[in-house]
């Protein structure tokens, strides 16, 4: 090991090198008892040895807690890894993410230097780690305005690492903001006053107060004195109230269900459409029904948004006969496609594996053949000491959506100026202009990455980087990615199960819970069905509303690219 120093950089290198090849005058200390082999050099100004581009870097930020003031304290850390000769791309990424994940294992991870630097040095000493012949570790403290612990906007909660926010906006702001987020995700249905009264936690005085505001910002609608509904602003779109939906008249009815399940999604859906009508069912009490025909390409569609999903069953059965009158409805729907946004399951090492807010996942079949997992229960074996997992699984027998997928991302590697679906993101947000959120894409450096180390301590990792090889990866694009999508409360609120569970059953997303959705869809034998979501953050996509748009838009416009490419309709 050789310290060295740059300015505000410490660079520690570590390297194995042979006992006779030992330089003994830059020797400051040889270890001895369980530590034999670990030599420590004098700090040199800096090492005039070039050895290259490393093979893998990983950068991580780490905010470890001052015992005295309590604040987070910033540093970024940076490995560099060399591997031997003839070392396999995927061995390289494999070992260094399972040195990254020993090193920072929440039950010993080093809170000083010291034990940092020997656990690097302890961990290239084992076997498993023979192929790495040098580590770099590039440490570097940040200031608090460079870096911060995980924060989203909105209320008293714990974050994803364990860390609270306090919401210090005013009283009356913070209760308009969850009055509308309760509206719309309940629409279409009609929500009275005093339900929307015991979702804010707020007098009913104030609740009264600030929907007034709101409808005088023309955002939402009393459909009768004290039930209010979110009203869409879309005046592109011709909106008829109905009792009951008109009759298609043959060779007219639509052939593609799109399903939604939060707001912004229905929107960006909507506007991939031309010639469309929207029919609203209201009911001031039970179930209300949206539906919008249009067209995509030559295809007709019908687009829906599920008035209510998440982790309550009543939910999750409102849901499933949301979907069931949609495709009774229009029977001769043949393709029903899951369209929103979802939580990317990152690979701090592996660039092929990795995950960026506003990518694009496909569902596709795992090594079981199954592209969406449902997990309903974990149950530990102590005898065998395993996780034991209650599983629901699902794949359409009719593979064509999944074909296109695969045959749209390999001609935009051929030729990356082959991307459709980047002109109907552009064409999107023209359309969508008049909303009162923004669907571009948020900054990059919103993008962030946190792993809990234990207790309140916590680590932001940087994403791997695209090897030099690759020519059609453009930073700040979606990049398509396809596997398998997995949901369950027990899976997804545990940071380990989760992670576990992804590598087992080669799942690279985490998504709300469709299985009552996914139960109709196959029960009424539509055979050909995928969800195409935009990542909007590394849980379940509930968390991260800043990115909620532009990942709903992404998602819409690479469905279209999708549609089009389906075969001509049978009664077209």
């Amino acid at each position: 090991m050789t310290p060295t120093k740059s300015g505000k950089v410490t660079s520690i290198k570590f390297e194995k090198v042979k006992r006779a090849q030992i330089d003994e005058s830059r020797v400051a200390h040889k270890a001895g008892g369980q530590h034999t082999g670990l030599v420590i050099n004098k700090q040199t100004a800096g090492d005039t040895k070039d050895y290259g581009r490393p093979d893998i870097q990983l950068e991580f930020k780490c905010f470890l807690v001052d015992n005295k003031t309590g604040h987070h304290i910033p540093e970024s850390r940076i490995l560099k890894f060399w591997f031997v000769p003839n070392t396999d791309y995927l061995d390289k990424v494999t070992g260094a993410y399972e040195f990254f994940k020993e090193l920072v294992k929440p039950d010993n991870f080093p809170r000083d230097y010291v034990g940092f630097i020997k656990k690097v040095m302890k961990q290239m000493q084992q076997p498993k780690y023979s192929m790495m012949k040098k580590i770099d570790v590039d440490l570097s403290p940040l200031e608090p305005t460079e870096a911060g612990p995980p924060m989203s906007p909105g209320g008293n909660f714990r974050t994803a690492s364990g860390l609270k926010k306090e919401d210090t906006r005013p009283k009356n702001v913070i209760v308009q903001e969850r009055l509308l987020l309760t509206l719309e995700s309940a629409y279409p249905n009609v929500m009275p006053v005093d339900y929307l009264t015991d979702l804010t936690a707020a007098e009913q005085t104030m609740v009264q107060e600030q929907l007034q505001v709101l409808k005088g910002r023309d955002l939402i609608r009393e459909m009768e004195p004290g039930k209010w509904v979110r009203n869409v602003k879309d005046d592109k779109t011709e909106v008829k109230v109905v009792k009951q939906m008109p009759i298609q008249t043959s060779g007219s009815r639509p052939t593609v269900a799109i399903i939604t399940s939060k707001y912004y999604e229905k929107l960006a859906v909507d506007a991939m459409m031309t010639e469309k009508t929207t029919f609203v069912k209201y009911k001031t009490e039970g179930e209300s029904n949206v539906y919008t025909i249009g067209y995509i390409g030559k295809h007709k569609v019908v687009s829906t948004k599920l008035p209510a999903i998440g982790t309550q069953m009543r939910e999750q059965i409102a849901a499933g006969s949301t979907t069931t009158r949609l495709l009774g409805t229009f029977s001769d729907v043949e393709h029903v496609f899951l369209v929103g946004v979802g939580g990317g399951v990152p690979h701090y090492t592996d660039f092929y594996k990795d995950v960026h807010l506003g990518d694009v996942i496909v569902s596709s079949p795992n090594d079981k053949g199954y592209l969406y997992v449902y997990c309903d229960s974990v149950e530990h074996d102590h005898e065998r000491g395993t996780l034991q997992y209650k599983l629901k699984s699902w794949a359409p027998h009719d593979m064509i959506i999944q074909t296109i997928v695969d045959k749209l991302w390999e001609q935009h590697k051929d030729n990356v100026q082959f991307a459709p679906w980047e002109d109907y993101i552009a064409d999107g947000q023209q359309q969508l202009q008049g909303q009162e959120v923004d669907f571009v894409r948020p900054p990059s450096d919103t993008d962030k990455l946190y792993m809990n180390i234990g207790g309140n301590d916590v680590i932001e990792v940087g994403h791997p980087r695209a090897p030099e090889e690759i020519s059609w990866y453009r930073e700040g694009t979606p990049v398509v990615r396809r596997g398998a999508i997995a949901s369950g409360k027990p899976i997804v609120r545990d940071d380990h199960l989760r992670g576990e569970f992804a590598t087992q059953h080669g799942c690279i997303m985490y998504d709300t819970e469709f299985d009552q959705v996914l139960e109709s869809i196959v029960g009424n034998r539509k055979e050909s069905f995928a969800f195409i979501r935009g990542v909007v953050d590394y849980l379940d996509g509930t968390k991260n509303k800043e990115w909620q748009p532009y990942s709903s838009l992404v998602a819409a416009a690479f469905m279209k690219a999708v549609i089009e490419n389906l075969p001509a309709p049978d009664n077209a």
